[in-house]
């Protein structure tokens, strides 16, 4: 066996071994990246069913009393917002994101949990940067009292606070990935499952 293959998998049982160490507060901790994300699908849900029934209020007074509401294009948007990204790390805990299943389908067992770790590392680096500047921006706007330019006026750090949670969640989620795949834990938890 070539020297380079020695030291990964001797990397890869030390990191194992130390893993195991932690195991209640890696549970507890995993059980509490979860839970997060399960609270950001609450929040994605609500805004789903809130976004609906906005929009069937709005076509019945569009249609039968020639009225829109002011506030629905704002609204809209903003609970689309929150329907897109705050359900973000919970999707990818359940394995509701897009991959190239090709490519994966032609790597082994170990290579794939590599690439998926590798790949899991990157995305968290692009969704913590994503979110310290929407954080950012939301501060600064709250800062500046900066509201939104449709007629309801409405505080424009509000939206922004929301989406930036999301994206929080997304890289809690990525977390609490990059520490399954490393554990050798099923990095994917169907609904309902409990933490081991």
């Amino acid at each position: 066996m070539p020297p380079l293959a020695v030291s990964g998998r001797l990397a890869e049982e030390t990191i194992r071994r130390l893993f195991l160490l932690f195991e209640g507060p890696m549970a507890g901790l995993l059980r509490a990246l979860d839970a997060i994300c399960g609270f950001g699908a609450v929040i994605a849900a609500l805004g789903c069913a809130i976004l609906a029934a906005m929009l069937i209020v709005e076509v019945i007074t569009t249609s039968f009393f020639a009225y829109s509401q002011p506030w629905a294009v704002e609204y809209s948007g903003y609970l689309l917002a929150a329907a897109l990204f705050a359900g973000s790390g919970w999707s990818l805990g359940q394995g509701a994101h897009i991959r190239v299943a090709l490519l994966l389908e032609l790597l082994g067992a170990r290579a794939f949990r590599f690439a998926d770790l590798t790949v899991s590392v990157f995305a968290l680096s692009i969704a913590a940067y994503v979110s310290f500047a929407l954080a950012g921006n939301a501060a600064r706007s709250l800062e500046l009292g900066s509201v939104s330019y449709y007629p309801s006026a409405t505080p424009i750090w509000i939206p922004q606070a929301v989406l930036a949670f999301g994206w929080i969640v997304l890289c809690l989620g990525l977390v609490a990935r990059i520490i399954r795949l490393i554990s050798g834990r099923p990095s994917e938890q169907p609904a309902g499952h409990s933490v081991r």
